[in-house]
């Protein structure tokens, strides 16, 4: 009996209803995996620093206003003050001028693809996907720490996503702008300038009468772009979403944490294991040697 022959197209379904059902056995997957892994190690630092000192800045102008309306003591001011101004130099260009926020831009651009990578190592398939989206108790200490990581992760990626590319944008913005430019316009055309100017008189009116033009709205690209600004530092939605920030902010705290101690127990440690017990056979064999 001849075997079916495994087509291109046949090959494509197999290894789509993989990514469905069983996505972790893929091979973008495993690549996935290893990218987000390394580029977390080395990232992970720097990104608890940045969301960690965004988040103490997230109600820097409300605090400003607080001081100036309240009246309260010069020292007090002060120490604040010299406070939120670190803070805000050390999370726009880590303490160091236009070079860090060079940094900061690459910096944002990695961390949205580490947000991506980190997405795709989520996916349970659909089997288990609710399971994947709580934290379960009496399941093991491992388990507890990897649970954690993947629900801080998932419910935390849109804003890290938005962090990280919005972050860019503020050091690199022409290629934005052209993106944006390219389905709705950022400047005002000739025409919407003429538009918005009024009709225009042939003889002068007095001041007294002159009626206040309405301010104009800004283009649909400009309100995009200013979106970008109200996202990154809550500025939409009141105390309620800076609140959220805030909390948002300390979450690559726990992600780099449970996947530090991830790390140490599934490699470091089995890695140390193994010296040890090469370490221990290596003493001993001379020993053997002797005795013959």
């Amino acid at each position: 009996m001849v075997g079916k022959i495994e087509t291109v197209e046949d090959r494509h379904r197999s290894l789509w209803d993989q990514w469905l059902w069983r996505p972790r056995r893929t091979w973008i997957r495993k690549l996935a995996f290893q990218l987000h892994l390394w580029s977390g190690i080395l990232l992970g630092f720097y990104v608890v620093v940045v969301c960690a000192s965004g988040s103490a800045i997230v109600f820097r102008n409300d605090v400003y206003d607080w001081l100036e309306s309240g009246g309260k003591a010069v020292s007090y001011k002060a120490f604040l003050y010299h406070w939120l101004s670190w803070l805000g130099k050390l999370h726009g260009s880590l303490l160091m001028d236009s070079e860090g926020m060079t940094a900061n831009a690459i910096g944002g651009f990695l961390l949205a693809a580490l947000c991506l990578t980190g997405i795709i190592v989520w996916l349970p398939g659909f089997v288990t996907w609710r399971r994947a989206l709580t934290i379960h108790a009496n399941v093991g200490w491992k388990r507890l720490v990897f649970d954690l990581h993947g629900v801080v992760g998932f419910w935390s990626f849109a804003a890290l996503l938005m962090w990280g590319i919005t972050g860019g944008y503020f050091v690199y913005p022409q290629p934005f702008r052209a993106a944006v430019n390219l389905f709705a316009p950022v400047t005002f055309t000739p025409a919407a300038q003429l538009a918005g100017a009024g009709p225009v008189s042939q003889s002068p009116k007095p001041a007294a009468l002159n009626l206040p033009r309405r301010p104009r709205v800004p283009p649909l690209g400009a309100r995009i772009l200013r979106g970008f600004s109200y996202a990154h530092y809550g500025n939409f939605g009141g105390w309620s979403v800076k609140t959220l920030w805030v909390m948002l902010g300390l979450a690559p705290a726990v992600l780099f944490s449970t996947a530090l101690i991830m790390w140490c127990s599934r490699v470091v440690a089995p890695g140390m294991r193994q010296l040890h017990r090469r370490q221990f056979t290596a003493r001993r064999l001379p020993i053997r040697d002797g005795f013959r």
